[in-house]
């Protein structure tokens, strides 16, 4: 919400316009309990990703080109 524009034609901004009524604000927020099982589950696939990666010999490092070709 603005109140008008200035001089130079940009909008000028109205102070706690853009505010919840306080009835909305004092709601409670749900939550929701991630499954414990789910989240472990997903950290073992992360790390087991992380190990495989470094596990990997690479003695090749590709550099991006340039627009003439070459290597930067």
């Amino acid at each position: 919400m603005t109140g008008g524009t200035n001089e130079r034609g940009l909008p000028v901004r109205v102070p706690m316009a853009q505010l919840a009524p306080a009835s909305v604000a004092d709601r409670p927020v749900m939550r929701h309990e991630p499954d414990p099982e789910a989240v472990g589950g997903m950290l073992s696939r992360l790390y087991s990703g992380v190990r495989r990666a470094e596990a990997e010999e690479t003695t090749e490092m590709y550099l991006p080109r340039d627009e003439g070709g070459r290597r930067q």
